[in-house]
């Protein structure tokens, strides 16, 4: 199994994506804003397999806060997630390999096809 560092500034979303990839085997690290996910991430840059991150938080955006993930690790998977509509021309060129996009509200099922398609790419 995977581990994910979920960053996003809900805590009802956190603890909810926390709860849905726990119960399917990963392991989870949570941050309540970008400084804090990329302060996390940092931490243990060669261990974590998967960011999620918000797209719309208070402190930096889901694409700054890969941006900087990315120069530590710049081919880490990238889910960004927000309950706006999504244009994948808004991601920034120098980040937009392996970003993938979840429309919030998601469904468990939503979430664990996504990171199983990550983890395992179709052939």
């Amino acid at each position: 199994m995977a581990k994910i560092i979920v960053i996003d500034d809900e805590e009802m979303i956190r603890s909810i994506a926390e709860r849905i990839l726990k119960k399917g085997g990963h392991e989870v690290l949570t941050a309540e804003n970008g400084r804090t996910g990329i302060e996390k991430f940092n931490a243990q840059v060669d261990q974590i397999d998967i960011v999620i991150c918000d797209i719309n938080m208070d402190d930096l955006s889901g694409f700054d806060v890969l941006r900087e993930i990315r120069k530590s690790n710049r081919d880490i998977p990238g889910i960004v997630s927000s309950g706006n509509p999504y244009n994948p021309d808004d991601v920034p060129k120098e980040i937009n390999e392996h970003i993938y996009f979840l429309q919030k509200p998601y469904r468990a099922s939503q979430l664990t096809e996504l990171i199983q398609s990550i983890l395992v790419p179709q052939s």
